[in-house]
């Protein structure tokens, strides 16, 4: 669902729009508008944490000042400054997390998509990118998050999609799933 959402395959059926754009008829429009995080890294391994943050800015227009701003932003976000010079290939499954959840950031998008962005991260990690993701729908931005853990579902989400095969099953905010039976 999210790979149809964000571009990357075409919906089987029906008519997928994100920010009021269709997904097939203007998927570029799509993703200048939304900020991606896949549970597989789309990192560049042989880039540094840096160089990575320096080619995702890049890929969305960002150059300059604006660049160097945004960057140092949301490296200082994630907590990542201790690694901009280091390989990302050689970072652990967690600080890689964080350089995604970065690259995810960088344009400010309306929109972000998050597919297990938590799932093998330390704690320390985890409790940071929990932080940016409240951190970010209070600043309005609207964060779509997968994630098998229902407690970390409750705790960020304000509403709650419960999908078995492709099929939605519950819907609805964190306490109506939970008075329901269904949370």
């Amino acid at each position: 669902c999210i790979r149809m959402l964000v571009g990357l395959l075409l919906p089987t059926s029906g008519i997928a729009e994100v920010m009021g754009y269709d997904v097939v008829r203007e998927p570029e429009a799509v993703k200048r508008s939304i900020g991606y995080m896949s549970q597989a890294f789309s990192l560049y391994r042989d880039l540094t944490v840096e160089e990575n943050l320096t080619f995702f800015g890049g890929i969305y227009g960002l150059a300059g000042e604006r660049l160097k701003r945004r960057r140092a932003e949301v490296v200082e976000r994630v907590g990542i400054g201790d690694y901009l010079k280091r390989v990302s290939g050689q970072l652990s499954g967690g600080w890689k997390q964080r350089l995604a959840l970065a690259t995810a950031l960088i344009h400010e998008p309306d929109v972000v998509f998050l597919d297990e962005p938590t799932a093998g991260v330390d704690p320390q990690g985890r409790l940071t990118i929990r932080q940016v993701i409240s951190e970010l729908r209070s600043a309005g931005v609207c964060v779509l998050l997968t994630t098998h853990e229902l407690e970390e579902a409750e705790r960020l989400a304000d509403r709650i999609v419960i999908i078995d095969h492709g099929r939605v099953v519950a819907d609805g905010t964190p306490a109506e799933l939970m008075r329901s039976g269904q949370g």
